[in-house]
């Protein structure tokens, strides 16, 4: 475990700490009055007539203010997207971007459609729920100490838990929905999905040599199993 915040901070992967980092400097932004939150909601109306093409980006990084569900938010983008980014995309942080810019346009896509959805960081964030749990789908996770559940199907839990306390499913469920495009192209279909070059060569970390050998050693016929149940709360 990291000795400081500063060094838990760092240990985390790139674009989980860039996500974190970005989103907690839009809150602060906003909770400061230095930028008003109407200037980074998903507008098509501002995006298509005054070009505020930034609104594509800045409305998955608001969260709104300080309180018990951005808390609650930068958990979950934390303990998910950190596992999701060491483990699906180990040494490729490129693709993992790419993955979260794929499912954004689906997002962006869903939000048109639908109307009346001006932020999509909660639909993002369960984009990489969805995700994590089809790659650790065996887990069985204890929820609040109050009853276990398989991985599989974590998403759709904190989706009637939603419920439960009142809230709409909408976001959850677009969120569910862009991952599960995702998964089928890449996981089903088998298409690679790979980030372009350039992200590549800039956030990709070389591949250690045992890694290497392991891979090649996979090739041959050989297999790695996950394992481990894990607990939430």
């Amino acid at each position: 475990m990291s000795g400081s915040p500063e060094e838990w901070y760092r240990s985390l992967p790139i674009i989980t700490r860039g996500y974190l980092t970005g989103a907690f400097a839009t809150t602060i932004l906003c909770q400061l009055e230095f930028i008003q939150p109407q200037l980074l909601i998903l507008d098509f109306g501002a995006l298509v007539g005054s070009l505020e093409v930034w609104r594509l980006f800045t409305n998955f990084l608001f969260f709104g203010n300080f309180s018990m569900n951005f808390c609650f938010a930068m958990f979950f983008l934390v303990r998910y997207g950190r596992e999701l980014e060491a483990k699906r995309f180990e040494g490729r942080a490129g693709d993992m971007l790419w993955m979260m810019m794929a499912t954004g346009l689906v997002l962006v896509g869903l939000a048109y459609v639908m109307g009346d959805t001006p932020v999509l960081s909660q639909p993002m964030l369960s984009v990489l729920v969805y995700l994590w749990s089809r790659e650790n789908s065996e887990q069985v996770l204890s929820i609040f100490g109050l009853f276990n559940v398989q991985a599989f199907y974590f998403p759709w839990v904190l989706c009637a838990i939603r419920v439960l306390m009142g809230g709409s499913p909408v976001q959850d469920l677009m969120g569910i929905f862009a991952g599960h495009v995702y998964y089928f192209v890449e996981d089903v279909q088998g298409v690679r999905l790979s980030a372009p070059q350039f992200l590549s060569d800039m956030l990709n970390t070389p591949e250690p040599a045992a890694q290497r050998a392991r891979a090649r050693q996979n090739v041959m016929g050989g297999h790695n199993w996950g394992g481990g149940g894990q607990r939430l709360g």
